[in-house]
């Protein structure tokens, strides 16, 4: 009996051979997943600490003339009447020019060489700016800048897509994306301990701030020219396996932006398509109110009757409420939580801070909350820049949507500024309530993306897990080169 049941048992530890196969299976996705893992680490390690610096130094170079007015630029260059506000708008309409000259430079060159040396020379700009003398001046080193940092949303959005998946791209956009909020708070920092040096000659400490800021920004420039590889084949910090590995994955999630070749047909079909043209909209309307806060929220602050270096101070905790929103936002896509539903919330605590600066704007304790609560307007954007780069396929189609919706962003900074008149001062009611109308609308057109989406995944019959990477077969590179989203039968939008 006791001899029986051992038989018995015996065939029941041997694995039969579907099992064994299917075990193998398991063993080898786990495998890679885990090397996949370790490689998007060393890519983090290599790659993002750049990208942040780099939307970090583009920030903290617009919101430096915010800092500046209260430390007297208006005064020393002889301001008088909208100059002010004319020169903030200067900066965005050379913004809105140079974006498809930076657009053939992307195609035509490595991303990351345009990006660095493009940072050297608004870094040399910004240091020049310290020597303006009057208005023109000063207009004219502004547009300059502009045009410099015309190349940095597009340039960091093609990077990413490069380099991470779909999935992990958001969480990553919105690292970089932190930049802004971090210049915000840097900025009154810098500005606060500008303001206490000591005047030499002509030589304000606006000027001092501008010239430490640009040489910043020049060896920022050079570190990313020199250090950031230019594509997946050229980083030295992976091994050839890690390469292929890496060029696998993006292919299979249908991620990455192809070969850099171009098809012009890439460029007709992002100027026919409607999502290209509601995320346009979405910039417009999110970018208003967020430009608006980044040119005037120190100058509103000093309104309240706080002195330049107290106004300097009490901007920094906005910066905190972007990096928080931003961060917050973004990585909860790795929990599933849908884009544009995390841009329809980011709104109300918007919507609330404009109410509370247009029908509050004698209270300053309700103002400065308002202020405070605008700034979770700033990181709806990088929900946007992650729908551009997860959504568009094709290299020239996606180097021309990073076009449109940068033109977005220059247009909303030019309308921004020039909402706040003299005319209007102190209060400046009509801009507030601009501030108020353009979030609603940001929210309707959220929804309309989502149900255009909706309806093109239904639309093409697609059953695929959007953000586990789940594709009706991997595609060869040469095939993905001439597919876009809207001919590629496997493509799933995520949002």
């Amino acid at each position: 009996m006791g001899l029986h049941s051992t038989m018995e048992k015996t065939p029941s530890h041997k694995p039969s051979p579907s099992v064994t196969k299917g075990t193998i299976a398991q063993d080898d996705m786990a495998h890679s997943a885990a090397a996949l893992k370790t490689i998007t680490r060393k890519v983090d390690y290599h790659l993002v600490p750049l990208m942040l610096l780099c939307y970090f130094l583009q920030f903290l170079d617009k919101v430096l003339i915010n800092y500046a007015n209260i430390m007297g630029m208006s005064t020393n260059l002889h301001f008088t009447g909208n100059d002010f506000s004319w020169m903030a708008t200067a900066f965005f309409i050379g913004y809105a020019v140079a974006e498809f000259p930076q657009g053939f430079l992307i195609q035509r060159f490595p991303v990351s060489r345009v990006l660095g040396i493009n940072v050297v020379l608004w870094g040399v700009v910004i240091c020049c700016s310290a020597a303006a003398q009057n208005f023109p001046g000063m207009a004219a080193a502004r547009t300059l800048l502009g045009m410099f940092e015309a190349v940095i949303s597009p340039a960091l959005i093609m990077i990413t897509s490069q380099w991470y998946t779909r999935r992990q791209a958001t969480p990553r956009t919105g690292i970089w994306y932190c930049g802004l909020g971090l210049g915000q708070t840097v900025g009154g920092l810098i500005s606060w301990a500008a303001q206490h040096g000591t005047r030499t000659g002509g030589f304000e400490s606006w000027r001092i701030m501008f010239v430490s800021v640009g040489a910043f920004n020049v060896l920022v420039g050079l570190s990313v020219t020199f250090l950031m590889p230019s594509s997946i084949g050229a980083a030295k910090f992976l091994t050839e396996e890690e390469k292929g590995a890496l060029k696998e994955a993006l292919l299979a999630d249908q991620g990455g932006n192809g070969r850099k070749v171009f098809h012009a047909a890439g460029i007709w079909d992002a100027l026919g398509d409607l999502q290209v043209w509601l995320l346009f909209l979405n910039t417009v309307l999110i970018v208003i109110p967020s430009g608006i806060i980044t040119t005037f929220s120190a100058t509103l602050i000093r309104g309240f009757g706080y002195d330049a270096k107290q106004s300097a101070l009490l901007n920094m905790p906005a910066g905190v409420v972007s990096v928080f929103s931003t961060l917050l936002s973004t990585f909860a896509i790795l929990y599933r939580f849908p884009r544009w539903l995390g841009i329809c919330c980011l709104m109300v605590p918007t919507l609330i801070g404009a109410g509370l600066m247009s029908f509050y704007s004698r209270s300053q304790a309700g103002s400065l909350a308002g202020i405070y609560l605008i700034n979770f307007d700033v990181a709806p954007l990088a929900l946007v820049y992650a729908w551009v780069g997860a959504n568009v396929q094709g290299y020239t189609k996606k180097v021309t949507t990073n076009v449109i919706v940068a033109i977005g962003f220059s247009i909303a900074n030019i309308i921004g500024p020039q909402t706040f008149q003299v005319k209007d001062a102190p209060d400046y009611i009509p801009a507030k309530i601009t501030v108020f109308c353009v979030c609603g609308g940001s929210v309707v057109v959220s929804i309309l993306t989502r149900i255009l989406y909706g309806w093109r995944n239904r639309k093409g019959h697609v059953t695929a897990g959007a953000d586990a990477g789940g594709f009706g077969g991997a595609e060869t590179e040469d095939g993905v080169d001439k597919l876009t989203d809207r001919n590629n039968p496997n493509f799933f939008y995520v949002y």
